[in-house]
């Protein structure tokens, strides 16, 4: 357990190659989507405190086997280390309005027109080539690493 650690990411549904993203503030529709993020909480894993997130926030319910680190990085706003992950899941999950966030699932061909934030755009198109490799993988394709 790692107490300095921030774990952020994005669900993935394979079935349609469709990741879902946030955008914190929905009364101004220009503001940058995101990933979804926490830091983690005591006693925890980076991973069990993002399926925690999910969980209170969002009411989905996510299974530690499906959460797959994309990378880590030293993040000099957060001044501490950030796990990224993708969580593959079998359906797109219906995310009620809020005043709070607005949450949308997202091709990531339409994901490359948007307004992101440019940590959250690497950290995607990181994602999409970690998701893209597992593919590779699974068919018994060559892939680096």
């Amino acid at each position: 357990m790692h107490n300095d650690i921030y774990a952020s990411g994005f669900l993935y549904h394979p079935k349609t190659a469709q990741i879902l993203l946030q955008q914190q503030n929905p009364a101004n529709e220009n503001s940058a989507w995101t990933l979804f993020g926490v830091n983690t909480f005591k006693n925890k894993t980076a991973e069990e405190s993002l399926k925690d997130f999910f969980l209170k926030e969002l009411n989905i319910k996510l299974n530690l086997k499906n959460i797959n680190i994309v990378y880590n990085y030293f993040s000099k706003e957060l001044n501490k280390d950030n796990n990224v992950y993708y969580v593959e899941v079998k359906s797109l999950h219906k995310i009620p309005e809020s005043k709070k966030i607005n949450c949308a699932w997202f091709t990531f061909k339409k994901i490359q027109k948007m307004n992101l934030t440019a940590q959250a755009k690497h950290d995607i198109v990181v994602g999409q080539r970690v998701i893209d490799s597992s593919i590779r993988r699974s068919l018994g394709q060559q892939t680096i690493g």
